[in-house]
């Protein structure tokens, strides 16, 4: 299982079924074209059916494997690069798009006359920043006129899709570019990603973060639970059984999510698409979904966590609020 996702029109997930209130679905108003385009990076990890329906562009990641380059999510699926994976001692090598990359990106997303929202991988966990900025110089140039508006996420995986979600969403409705900035900007302070891992290893041996990397040493052994939230990774917990760690994640789950709120939840998987399903189950048991999908790790994303990560990312709607 790579994907599965609810919609405004309730589509079936198994045996679940989601609110005909989600919002995954924003068409703009008659007779009036969206004025703004949104593009993210593959780390955003968003399903294919919900990122074709609202017109996100998405830029691949560019890693190098064994002695191949890949592009992420189009030269090599999950399945294939795990398989890989546990036969080599080495990890991937990632490397942030280039300038040109984003750069042709906006243009290929901004067509005839539409703005720009980037929103990108968190700036904390990654070296993308750089050529972002790069790229938004070089569009003074190269794509005079077109307004670009970078929103760091302060996520990844599905933290970060929320947050471009956000912004298709208010795009799809025919927002300004203001709006469209706004409504991210608003997923952004809310949304976490809470994730636990079968193992240290891969995390080990390239983690940047130096939070989670000095808790690596000597403990290969333990299953943490790992949170991204406002940009800052920290771990949570150390416990010693796979099944200790999804109880404390679901423990912190029902601790933060107050009662009755409309809840956006996507659960994250590498691997592990039985916990996966099992988790989702309980989250549209247990809370007032509103929106419910699963997604797996893309192979940029999973290549740093290893087979086995499961985790959710999520958001509480405020009041009233449409997002």
């Amino acid at each position: 299982m790579a994907e599965r996702f609810s919609s405004r029109a309730g589509h079936r997930l198994g045996s679940n079924v989601v609110s005909a209130a989600s919002p995954s679905v924003v068409r703009p108003r008659s007779g009036q074209a969206a004025t703004v385009a949104v593009v993210c990076e593959s780390t955003a990890c968003l399903p294919t059916a919900l990122r074709d329906q609202l017109g996100i562009t998405v830029i691949p990641v560019p890693f190098a494997f064994g002695d191949r380059t890949f592009l992420d999510g189009v030269d090599i699926s999950p399945a294939e690069f795990y398989a890989q994976l546990a036969t080599m001692r080495t990890t991937p090598r990632t490397s942030p798009p280039s300038p040109g990359a984003y750069l042709r990106a906006w243009e290929r997303a901004a067509g005839e006359g539409r703005a720009i929202v980037m929103v990108t991988v968190a700036g904390s966990i990654s070296t993308f920043g750089r050529s972002v900025r790069l790229a938004v110089e070089l569009a003074a140039t190269d794509l005079p006129g077109l307004p670009v508006a970078v929103v760091d996420s302060g996520s990844a995986g599905m933290g970060q899709g929320f947050v471009v979600l956000a912004a298709g969403r208010a795009a799809a409705a025919g927002q300004p570019l203001a709006a469209v900035t706004a409504s991210a900007e608003k997923v952004r302070n809310a949304v976490r990603l809470l994730v636990t891992l079968d193992t240290l290893e891969y995390l080990a041996r390239a983690s940047r973060i130096p939070q989670i990397a000095s808790l690596v040493g000597g403990l290969l052994a333990i299953k943490p639970i790992f949170e991204l939230t406002g940009g800052e990774a920290r771990p949570l917990s150390r416990v010693r059984t796979r099944r200790r760690a999804i109880a404390d994640l679901r423990d912190r789950l029902l601790r933060s999510i107050p009662e009755g709120a409309r809840l956006h939840a996507g659960v994250q998987h590498a691997q592990a698409a039985e916990e996966a399903a099992r988790l989702e189950e309980w989250l549209g048991q247990t809370f007032n979904c509103v929106e419910l999908l699963t997604t797996e790790f893309t192979p940029v994303m999973g290549g740093y966590c290893g087979p086995g990560l499961l985790g959710i990312a999520y958001y509480v709607e405020e009041e009233a609020d449409g997002t």
